[in-house]
């Protein structure tokens, strides 16, 4: 099978650009990411750590990493950079291409990646930028969409083109992450999914009868125990000697 070639820069711009001035505040799947990154990052009892939000849009997420340390923000999209400069104009925030834009050697404490990794036309390389801008021992936490969901699960129309989907499976996810990290958990969140083992899975039917002796919260955690969610969430550390 022929592989369709990845789109450009510029049109990936476009892309986000675009999406950005059509979005500028998080919707729900994002505000639930977001509240479960913040506690991750709360578990680390860091003091005042230096935060890059790598794929940062319009800075809404940097504005509440900003509460936790010195927060920097990072994005392709120009137009959502613009966005996040008037409305956060406490945060300094920079736009550019990820792989060419300079950014100092392990400097940061934290590194916070939000759905990015599978969204750029080399993975590895943008993990490799991670780990050097990482201080030895520094975090990464990281999201991406998980593969196992994505096909399926019935979410709307079909992206454009410009848009790069290389979505990983849980074990993917995780052996991309080992290669520069050591990775201290994972887990998945938002179990959702219409079609072949997802459908019955996710059946109201089923899920409304096994809630008369399963506590909903609790079958929703076992789901994302399982890694049927559908964002994947890993907490990874870069070696100290490295």
């Amino acid at each position: 099978m022929i592989e369709s070639p990845l789109p450009s820069l510029a049109d990936q711009r476009r892309f986000w650009d675009e999406r950005w001035d059509r979005q500028r505040l998080p919707r729900y799947y994002q505000s639930r990411r977001g509240e479960t990154i913040l506690a991750v990052l709360k578990s680390l009892h860091l003091a005042n750590p230096e935060i890059l939000d790598f794929g940062c849009g319009t800075g809404w997420f940097a504005e509440q990493l900003s509460h936790y340390g010195r927060a920097t923000g990072i994005d392709l999209s120009e137009t959502a950079i613009a966005h996040a400069r008037v409305t956060y104009p406490n945060i300094p925030f920079i736009a550019g291409n990820l792989y060419e834009t300079t950014l100092p050697e392990k400097h940061f404490d934290v590194v916070v990646s939000q759905e990015v990794v599978a969204h750029v036309e080399n993975p590895i390389a943008y993990l490799d930028i991670i780990a050097r801008v990482l201080k030895p021992n520094g975090y990464l936490i990281i999201t991406t969409a998980n593969r196992l969901v994505m096909e399926r699960w019935d979410h709307g129309a079909p992206d454009p083109e410009a848009h790069i989907k290389l979505y990983p499976n849980r074990r993917e996810f995780k052996r991309m992450l080992c290669r520069r990290f050591r990775v201290l958990r994972t887990t998945s969140i938002m179990p959702v999914g219409d079609r072949g083992v997802l459908r019955l899975v996710n059946s109201y039917k089923l899920n409304s009868a096994l809630g008369w002796v399963i506590p909903p919260r609790y079958l929703e955690r076992v789901k994302e125990w399982a890694g049927l969610g559908y964002t994947l969430v890993a907490l990874a550390q870069k070696p100290g000697s490295a």
